[in-house]
């Protein structure tokens, strides 16, 4: 019945309470001075177990935990420095295409530039061409003429010859006129 009233001190009153802890310790053997020398004892070890356990480890899980904030921090911003290099990236990329753009309609306007040059170029070259024929046949009427002025002397000549073999008269004179003439034409 005394366990029973142990497990059970709040339905007891304190006057009952104290007399029934005495006679446990003095069922166990154990005197107040015991009693004091293990309490001091348990104080002394909740000491050195707080200074040897529970600060070190303390200590540890605190340093264990700015480690853990250091590298969420890292992360932080290695996460900002990858969104601000893939803004970059973004940013170079937009400008690449800009540039591909430019210079394709640089390209474009050097290739339209250089095909109405050739084209002038090849306008100029016609025109030269066209130049040198009109010379080249300015020239072959040029010899022409100087033929046809040999060619008639050349029938003067041999009317002259005609005629001043015989005497001619006007009839005469414009029946040879018209046959050297007609041999003129042939050749």
């Amino acid at each position: 019945m005394s366990g029973i009233l142990f497990l059970s001190p709040m339905r007891q009153t304190l006057s009952e309470f104290v007399p029934l802890c005495a006679n446990v310790f003095e069922s166990l053997g154990l005197g107040w001075w015991e009693i004091l020398f293990h309490t001091v004892n348990l104080l002394i070890l909740i000491v050195a177990l707080r200074f040897l356990l529970y600060k070190p480890i303390k200590k540890l899980i605190a340093n264990h935990k700015k480690k853990m904030d250091d590298v969420f921090e890292e992360n932080k911003k290695l996460e900002k420095e990858a969104v601000e290099t893939k803004e970059k990236y973004d940013k170079m990329m937009l400008e690449a295409k800009e540039e591909v753009a430019k210079a394709s309609v640089e390209a474009a306007n050097k290739a339209k530039i250089k095909s109405e040059a050739t084209i002038e170029e090849a306008k100029k070259q016609a025109e030269n061409i066209i130049e040198s024929a009109k010379r080249e046949t300015e020239a072959e009427k040029e010899r022409m003429k100087n033929n046809y002025r040999e060619t008639v002397s050349k029938l003067a000549v041999d009317i002259a010859e005609k005629v001043l073999e015989r005497e001619i008269d006007k009839k005469d004179n414009e029946k040879i006129i018209d046959k050297c003439l007609e041999q003129w034409e042939e050749r």
